[in-house]
């Protein structure tokens, strides 16, 4: 009956009518697991495969969102049961201090930014490809968890960092007193990169030594970055590489879901909390 009476009455969710009726949801939604299944593995999948450091609860909202339901604990089994529960990949520093650069305090612990480009984020990393190691340095909006600008280069060198922030700075013109965030590396403690930013109206924050935890965000873009991107390709060359990376973050900033953000993605985010960069 319940079954019947939901598209009647679709303001009721099936929570109320089981209270009312005081029947147990299992009795709902076991039968339509069972006779759906193959369907519900078949969505997980194609899910799983645009996102791979998806974990069962991030799928269970997009799953959601196309309208197949699933408790989450059903979600979670199949996801256990074959093999595609997200697993994490650790992301190492390739930036290096030196101990003649200037270091600065940790401004952005402890603070929460309630609009965007008040404190922007950086970090490089390194790529293979089948032609040899390329790198790529970013900058994020601590906000919206936006990618903000990224780069490419076959070197870790202060003339990357500079590509990423000049085209961040072109994309958004931050007002001045916005905080530019990373670890203690060279290529960011460089006199050239420091000038740049205290140019633009904005005010260096580092990380402690040796605490990758205070750049987290950076951290976790990374990971997933090598998880759902770079771990399944095998890039041949760097233009390969280039143009690959670009898909993947116009999915990230557009549709892939941060569990920080309410389950939106950074655009969604900045859409939904009117609060957009130029």
């Amino acid at each position: 009956m319940i079954r019947e009476l939901r598209p009647v009455f679709p303001q009721i969710s099936v929570h109320r009518m089981c209270a009312l009726l005081k029947v147990s949801r299992a009795l709902i939604y076991q039968p339509a697991q069972e006779t759906d299944r193959p369907k519900l593995l078949s969505a997980i999948e194609s899910i799983v495969m645009l996102f791979l450091g998806y974990g069962y609860r991030r799928v269970h909202r997009e799953l959601k969102r196309r309208g197949i339901e699933a408790s989450c604990y059903e979600v979670r089994a199949q996801m256990r049961e074959h093999g595609l529960l997200a697993r994490r990949a650790r992301s190492k520093g390739i930036t290096k201090r030196n101990p003649r650069d200037r270091r600065f305090a940790n401004l952005v612990k402890q603070l929460k930014p309630d609009a965007p480009d008040q404190v922007w984020v950086a970090d490089m990393t390194q790529i293979r490809t089948a032609s040899g190691a390329v790198y790529m340095a970013a900058l994020i909006d601590l906000f919206s968890r936006k990618v903000l600008a990224w780069a490419l280069s076959r070197n870790p060198d202060t003339r990357l960092a500079l590509q990423c922030l000049e085209k961040a700075l072109e994309a958004r013109r931050p007002e001045p007193g916005w905080l530019h965030h990373s670890d203690q590396g060279s290529t960011y403690t460089a006199g050239e990169y420091v000038s740049r930013v205290r140019a633009s109206g904005g005010r260096m924050s580092m990380s402690r030594t040796a605490c990758p935890t205070d750049n987290a965000v950076m951290e976790s873009f990374y990971r997933t970055l090598k998880v759902e991107e770079v771990r399944p390709n095998h890039y041949s060359s760097f233009l390969e590489a280039e143009s690959s990376l670009e898909h993947f973050i116009h999915l990230y900033n557009t549709e892939r879901m941060h569990s920080s953000l309410g389950y939106l993605s950074p655009d969604q985010y900045e859409a939904q909390t009117g609060k957009q960069g130029p």
